[in-house]
């Protein structure tokens, strides 16, 4: 195990896609080695700055706590540890506002480690926890006590000697700096495992009228959207698609993202989150947009600048997709009828 290094993992939940690149300013006043992990997390090696700022790992993490509640109004939840694999399953077990600092100590980690439910572990993807709970392997310390070759045997040649270290508490990666992505994230999270897929279209009409919203406010277009779906055993999908011009048109983003989602013809799945990404972003003023000749949809270019400026002077969400309104105020019983367009 790498001992000499001093690893932090923040996450900060609920962070929009502008404030989370605001952060990087903060982050880089404690240490240059950062890298992002969007939509709202973050990868510290803070090795030089302990000496820098006479701190502890811990006293750096409150010193980063402070900073980003007096900047920003905002709450992370921090993990400490010797290598990166460490930080993260210890930021896992914290709340925002939380921190979390495992002690570097072989015996500390040991134990640590061994109580974790397997698929805590990196690496150890939904179906292998599957397959290692049919062994009778349900915490990491079962997998720590296999013999390497048996291991190997079960999930294979190079994921066994992966796990291996990593259930050891070994993790070889560094920190590689990097800051936030030329694209912007929103993620919805349901507040249970969703199976009605009007209620997943309810979301990705929400995510569009989002992300639409800050292109246009940022003054950019996205040639590319990217759909994610999130499901209720941590696995996900993800697919994207090019789109023919770059566009910040709400109803562009809604229809690709519908297709993307309809394209899966997913069957009784149990849906946590999704999250919708557009990137390869260019300057609106440079990007092509051909005219339709639709009276509706040029229509709807010129009201969407209308909006944008209600949402801003009155609040975001003040005026919004009537299908939204329809399916907060629609009775739990009639939930799986689906909204209007």
């Amino acid at each position: 195990m790498t001992r000499d290094r001093a690893i932090l993992h923040l996450r900060v939940p609920g962070v929009s896609f502008e404030v989370y690149g605001q952060l990087f300013t903060v982050l880089a006043d404690v240490s240059p080695v950062v890298q992002a992990l969007p939509p709202d997390g973050a990868l510290m090696d803070v090795t030089g700055a302990l000496a820098y700022f006479g701190r502890t790992p811990a006293g750096l993490a409150d010193l980063l706590q402070t900073r980003l509640l007096a900047r920003y109004g905002l709450t992370a939840a921090i993990g400490a540890g010797p290598n990166r694999m460490l930080a993260t399953m210890a930021a896992e077990t914290c709340a925002p506002g939380e921190v979390h600092v495992l002690d570097p100590d072989p015996a500390a980690v040991e134990a640590f480690l061994r109580a974790r439910p397997v698929e805590t572990l990196p690496g150890v993807s939904p179906v292998l926890a599957r397959s290692l709970r049919r062994y009778g392997i349900g915490q990491v310390g079962d997998l720590a006590d296999l013999p390497p070759a048996t291991l190997q045997r079960v999930a294979g040649g190079s994921t066994g000697r992966l796990l291996h270290q990593r259930a050891h508490g070994i993790d070889l990666r560094t920190v590689a700096p990097a800051g936030p992505p030329a694209s912007i994230a929103a993620t919805r999270r349901f507040e249970h495992d969703v199976l009605d897929p009007d209620q997943v279209r309810q979301a990705l009409l929400a995510l569009a009228g989002d992300l639409g919203a800050r292109l246009r406010v940022a003054g950019r277009s996205a040639r590319t959207v990217e759909l994610q779906i999130i499901y209720a055993d941590r696995s996900t999908t993800t697919r994207s698609r090019t789109l023919r011009e770059p566009t910040a048109h709400t109803p562009v983003l809604q229809d690709t993202l519908y297709a993307l989602y309809g394209a899966l013809a997913l069957q009784r799945a149990r849906i946590r989150a999704v999250t919708a990404r557009v990137g390869t972003l260019v300057a609106a003023e440079r990007a092509f947009v051909q005219l339709t000749l639709d009276a509706t949809t040029e229509d709807r270019r010129v009201l969407e600048p209308v909006i944008d400026r209600a949402n801003r002077r009155w609040g975001s969400g003040t005026v919004h997709p009537g299908a939204l309104t329809r399916a907060k105020a629609r009775p739990a019983g009639l939930a799986r009828h689906r909204a209007a367009p």
